[in-house]
């Protein structure tokens, strides 16, 4: 291994630390599993010390600035009587969740995914259960009120906790109402619901709603994040955005700290708004016309055991353009982030599958990767066996470029003692000792870079496997084998009782230490000069550590293909020995025979 290599290395090893900072700001929590269990939920919806950025601008007071204000006060005369009624909960179930919707606001107040779990084993529940109802309708009232129908009474013909079974090519509806005078001035919700789908529609309706709304214009609103599902909420914090696309640009919103919130308030053609969590996300979709801009904010909040949660709201604004009679119509979108699905609805929905160095990983995970994967997943139902295949297939493909990358490296050890050599005749003079190298790797025909080339051709794709394993649905609590339950976090084989300094990690990870082992062979296999020693301890130990945090799936990867990298080089050298023996004896009958001529 020569000096460029090992260069080659050291800038990898820093590059993957800043990646590795970045992506997980937070050192993983120091608790046992029952205490975990018990926090869960807690961590989802605590909040500490900074206010709440209004929800939608203009039109949004948060319960935590309206408890002190009178009801009546509140709403004014014409919404104040909806302020109590009966709260109705109706069920709707089909083949993809399972939903309640209540009278008061005309609500969505809980959804479960079905098919998916928590990490520790309970129904997926994306709705934040104490913050109320979400979908609701925000306008300024002609009393010059804050109207949230989160807060009112709505009429509707369902008895309470009827259940309904949304089954085959069945549709259903489900029908709010809010009389606001005898006159004909209301607003109404209709839902309705589809089988075998995760997405839903709701049309608003405003009647003669120049009586009730002041300035021409209300918004839909979906004003909390989903709820936490996975064992670290740093890490589902880490994939938290909210997004808006507006014509063909994408807005993407990332709330990084709690001293500095984020509020975006757009004007202009909306396409959708959406937020979401690691694996889980909602959008909100006008339907037939495009709305007339978007709302949003985020707040970031500390959790127990330095974990942390984003919160966003989100909402589309839709200019009233007729208050005889409005309707608007809506699909929602609530469930997995699925590449296939989001990218089946062809809205672009897809777009808000992020990746680090988003620009050049993006086309590497979605139009390489996931698809390979998605493939040979449709025959082989193990995805650890999926990325063994993968890493074989890379390990063929990058071939040409680690032959290269030897080659250059064995020239590089032949021409060491002449290296040496112009470093000691040209020692007093870095600068023409600069200029020697290189017309010597000129006149030699070597790229001095050759071999960090092939670690080089990979970062992309490790940035990119890394996005995929950490974030794609499919990959979730894909169990392996042995110890390895999910392929989509560390694999964690022994805790630690203090925290490893410099790296932040109070756990060893299995395939981490296995990847680690390969490489130190590799290294051992191909370092030759005593001065370079060193490196073969530090850079397999360096990057264990800094691995050890990353998911069990991409370990899998690196591990495998070291291996296949050690059999590839063992074969190459006793192959080159081989040879070099076959051309020692042709030498040496050449030599022979040279002999006997002369004689």
């Amino acid at each position: 291994m020569d000096r460029n290599t090992i260069v080659g290395f050291v800038l990898i090893g820093i590059i993957l630390m800043g990646w590795l900072y970045f992506q997980n700001k937070n050192t993983p929590p120091k608790q046992d599993e029952k205490k975990t269990e018990q926090q869960l939920p807690k961590d989802s919806v605590k909040k500490t010390e900074q206010p709440p950025v209004d929800t939608v601008k203009k039109l949004t007071v948060q319960d935590t600035t309206q408890k002190t204000v009178p009801v009546s006060e509140k709403n004014g005369a014409l919404f104040g009587k909806f302020e109590t009624g009966e709260d109705k909960i109706a069920i709707v179930e089909t083949d993809k969740y399972y939903a309640e919707f209540s009278t008061k606001g005309g609500s969505l107040i809980k959804f479960e995914v079905k098919g998916f779990k928590t990490w520790d084993g309970y129904p997926v529940q994306l709705l934040q259960l104490q913050k109320g109802g979400e979908l609701n309708i925000l306008f300024n009232s002609t009393e010059g009120k804050l109207i949230n129908t989160k807060h009112l009474y709505f009429n509707s013909s369902y008895k309470a906790w009827d259940k309904i079974n949304v089954r085959g090519n069945e549709e259903y509806k489900i029908v709010y109402e809010l009389p606001i005078d005898s006159n004909g001035a209301k607003i109404t919700k209709t839902f309705t619901f589809k089988n075998d789908s995760y997405m839903f529609g709701v049309e608003v309706g405003l009647e003669n709603s120049g009586k009730y709304i002041s300035n021409f214009e209300y918004q839909l609103a979906w004003e909390n994040s989903l709820k936490l599902t996975e064992y670290r909420s740093d890490g589902e914090g880490g994939h938290a955005h909210a997004f808006a696309e507006m014509g063909d640009e994408l807005e993407v919103l990332d709330v990084t700290s709690k001293d500095e919130p984020i509020k975006s308030d757009l004007n202009g053609q909306t396409s959708w708004v959406s937020s979401r969590i690691k694996y889980f996300t909602v959008f909100l979709i006008p339907v037939g016309k495009k709305a007339d801009g978007s709302f949003i904010t985020g707040n970031y909040y500390d959790l127990p055991d330095k974990g942390h949660e984003k919160d966003y709201s989100i909402a589309l604004k839709m200019a009233v353009k007729n208050d005889k009679s409005e309707r608007n119509k809506f699909n929602i979108y609530l469930g997995p982030v699925d590449y296939e699905i989001l990218k089946g609805y062809d809205m672009n929905l897809q777009s808000t599958m992020r990746f680090s160095l988003d620009f050049l990983v993006r086309p590497i995970a979605q139009y390489a990767i996931l698809p390979f994967f998605l493939f040979l997943h449709k025959f082989i139902s193990n995805w650890g066996i999926v990325i063994i295949i993968f890493s074989i297939v890379m390990k063929v493909v990058l071939t040409p470029f680690t032959r290269y990358q030897m080659k250059s490296m064995k020239k590089m050890g032949e021409l060491q003692p002449k290296m040496n050599a112009l470093k000691e005749k040209y020692k007093d003079d870095p600068q023409k000792q600069q200029q020697m190298l290189m017309k010597m790797y000129k006149d030699e025909k070597i790229n001095p870079a050759g071999g960090c080339l092939p670690m080089l051709l990979q970062l992309p794709i490790l940035y990119a496997l890394f996005g995929v394993f950490s974030s794609t649905i499919e990959l979730r609590q894909a169990y392996f084998g042995l110890w390895i339950h999910d392929l989509a976090v560390p694999d964690v084989i022994l805790k630690l009782p203090f925290t490893i300094p410099l790296f932040g990690v109070d756990y060893f990870s299995g395939l981490a230490l296995l990847m680690g082992v390969t490489m130190f062979i590799q290294q051992k296999m191909t370092v030759k000069d005593p001065k370079q020693m060193a490196m073969v301890y530090i850079m397999p130990i360096m990057l264990t550590f800094l691995f050890t945090t990353l998911p069990a799936g991409l370990n899998l990867y690196y591990f495998m293909f070291n291996l296949l990298s050690i059999i590839e080089q063992y074969y190459i050298t006793k192959k080159g020995k081989k040879e070099g023996e076959e051309d020692a004896v042709i030498v040496k009958q050449t030599t022979v025979l040279k002999n006997k001529g002369k004689k």
